[in-house]
């Protein structure tokens, strides 16, 4: 009986520990992993004219600061002649820079070089020109040349040794590009001339390509990705007095099919929502207006305080929406492309938050989101 009564009592305090180190473990709450985003980075193309560089802004949201010519001060030197595209991916900052034929590979933190990519070096001295768009694809850097027309492509290399790892035909000047699963799109501008602009689909398994032609391909030079959807900001048409028509956003299915969405000459997304600047060459109005991706519905807005826009970005994070604008010039009434510029931060219903300098030429806008666990 003593003998029951003592197995009793240990199978009790064995079932006490079990519960409580369960109870214990289920206190321990698990990470959670949080998107946020720290800042942005605008790249100023310069102006060759009066033989300004490129540049880099980087915008800190932690303490309100916009820091100008952010690499140079970084690294003791210039970007070069005529930046155009910055891309976070991973840890690393990727800047091309059209007129070097050159990506600075950077520490997204520090800014400090960790690698000049010389595109002609890479490719060649007619393949090799003019670096244009980016976008990380599986630890690969992907990134389109101009080139000379013909002769323009997709060159991938590797994220660790920047060795080339593969390329890809694409068609006449391309420009923009972006990436959906394992298929790899291309903005094939056609430098403007209309006869053969298209959008490249290509297989990045197997390398095959197609090309997507139609009356709503003109003049494709932006693009981006929202679910399986490719979008892209095509600039219209320019007549002999160089008044610009039909310039807008057109979304590319998976099938191909092309559908005019909004009207613009500039865009920018959150990943739900597209903003457009109107602001037509040769025209006299300039509009804002939004797409909703998820519903189709599309409304406008008068965001305070731009006097000539340059660019459009939205944070996917905040959703707060970003306008970078020329300033004007006192004696002739016209932008001054060659003055630093600024920018208007928003909040996503319109509210006017802060305003931000900004540099040279400002082209390019890449976000500095992360994930961070709680």
């Amino acid at each position: 009986m003593k003998k029951y009564l003592l197995s009793f009592a240990v199978l009790m305090m064995g079932a006490f520990l079990f519960t409580a180190c369960s109870d214990d473990d289920d206190n321990k709450r698990q990470p959670i992993a949080v998107d946020v985003s720290e800042g942005m980075f605008i790249v100023g193309s310069g102006n060759t004219r009066n033989n300004i560089d490129g540049n880099l802004t980087y915008i800190n949201y932690t303490n309100g600061i916009s820091t100008l010519n952010a690499f140079q001060k970084a690294n003791g030197k210039s970007l070069g002649k005529t930046a155009n595209f910055a891309l976070v991916y991973g840890q690393k900052l990727y800047i091309a820079v059209d007129g070097e034929n050159t990506i600075w590979v950077c520490d997204k933190n520090t800014l400090k070089v960790i690698k000049q990519i010389n595109t002609v070096e890479l490719l060649g001295d007619v393949k090799g020109i003019s670096p244009r768009a980016m976008v990380g694809y599986k630890d690969q850097l992907l990134f389109s040349l101009y080139g000379t027309g013909e002769n323009s492509l997709v060159a991938a290399v590797d994220t660790v040794n920047f060795a080339l790892k593969n390329t890809y035909n694409t068609g006449s000047y391309t420009d923009g590009i972006t990436v959906v699963g394992d298929y790899l799109y291309t903005a094939d501008s056609d430098y403007g001339n209309g006869v053969k602009p298209s959008i490249t689909k290509c297989d990045l398994k197997t390398g095959s390509s197609q090309q997507i032609k139609g009356k709503d391909i003109t003049n494709p030079m932006h693009m981006l990705t929202i679910g399986n959807d490719v979008y892209f900001l095509d600039y219209g048409q320019y007549d002999a007095s160089w008044n610009q028509t039909g310039a807008g956003v057109r979304r590319v299915s998976q099938d191909g099919t092309v559908t005019r969405v909004i009207d613009g000459t500039a865009m920018g997304s959150d990943g739900k929502r597209i903003y457009t600047v109107n602001a037509p060459y040769g025209g006299s109005e300039t509009t804002y207006l939004i797409y909703d991706t998820t519903t189709g519905q599309k409304s406008s807005w008068k965001p305070a305080d731009i006097q000539s826009p340059a660019a459009i970005a939205a944070d996917p994070v905040t959703g707060d929406v970003f306008i970078i604008s020329y300033v004007m010039n006192p004696d002739t009434g016209y932008p001054a492309y060659n003055l630093p510029s600024y920018v208007n931060q928003y909040s996503a219903d319109g509210t006017f938050k802060k305003r931000y300098d900004c540099g040279v030429g400002p082209i390019s806008v890449v976000f500095n989101t992360s994930v961070k666990y709680e």
